[in-house]
């Protein structure tokens, strides 16, 4: 986020607490991510009267040290349990809501900056936190057809939350669809430039499937969602079967090539 300088403090970044089954979001405005500055913010979040907001059971939080330290000792006399996503995709309920909040809060700057000179340009964004987040929280949501608010009000009440799923998939899923042995052999499909070094971009050079072959080591089947495939010696990630080819003969380049 832009620098935004609010007395003798310079905030640099958001922090946003989202949870998983209403929706429901808070956010805080942070100087630096240490791990003493995430502590401070979880109880103070978790502290509020006003915030719905209670302790977790989960915690899912990327690998980074800012959920190291005082920030960890904090979640973990609090009893939370805290799970480490393996990829950018395990946290992909926290991306997207950054960028929509970058998105509102770059709005509100360029209108501003309509009525400065050029010398000067508008860095506010900390203001705006609140406002955005009680429009979010007001705001019905496609998947669980209600506001954060109102999914807030239900789960404390102890009736569950049902969700959509995000995708509408044309083929069985579940426990109806049709899944790999534990003798098949795959391949993953790549993404772009994971065998190369530098930027994340697809070379026309590039291969499309993993130069390796894996068995099928656990599968995990849920109801209304893709079966996922974990791979015996493969990458720690789940795969769904658009992301595995099926090797029905194993068959390498002659030795000779190495030559």
């Amino acid at each position: 986020m832009p620098y935004d300088k609010i007395g003798n403090r310079i905030y640099k970044h958001r922090g946003v607490i989202k949870d998983v089954a209403t929706r429901f979001r808070k956010s805080y405005a942070l100087t630096n991510k240490s791990s003493i500055s995430l502590a401070k913010m979880f109880t103070k979040i978790y502290s509020d009267l006003n915030c719905p907001l209670t302790w977790p059971k989960v915690l899912i939080v990327d690998k980074g040290t800012k959920y190291l330290g005082e920030c960890k000792d904090l979640l973990l006399s609090r009893g939370v349990k805290i799970q480490y996503a393996v990829t950018k995709e395990g946290v992909a309920i926290a991306e997207p809501d950054h960028q929509e909040f970058e998105k509102h809060a770059f709005y509100r700057q360029d209108a501003v900056d309509f009525r400065l000179p050029l010398s000067e340009r508008c860095r506010a964004w900390v203001k705006g936190l609140c406002i955005n987040d009680d429009t979010f929280n007001n705001t019905v949501t496609r998947l669980i057809h209600m506001t954060p608010n109102e999914a807030v009000k239900r789960a404390l009440k102890g009736k569950k939350i049902f969700a959509e799923p995000a995708v509408k998939h044309r083929r069985p899923v579940g426990f109806e669809e049709p899944r790999l042995s534990y003798k098949d052999f795959v391949r993953y499909l790549l993404k772009p430039g994971e065998l190369e070094y530098g930027p994340p971009i697809r070379r026309i050079t590039d291969k499309n499937w993993s130069p390796q072959v894996y068995r099928i080591e656990s599968t995990l089947i849920r109801e209304g969602q893709p079966v996922m495939y974990k791979l015996e010696g493969g990458p720690k990630k789940k795969f769904v079967r658009e992301q595995l080819q099926l090797i029905k003969k194993v068959e390498l380049p002659p030795t000779w090539v190495l030559k």
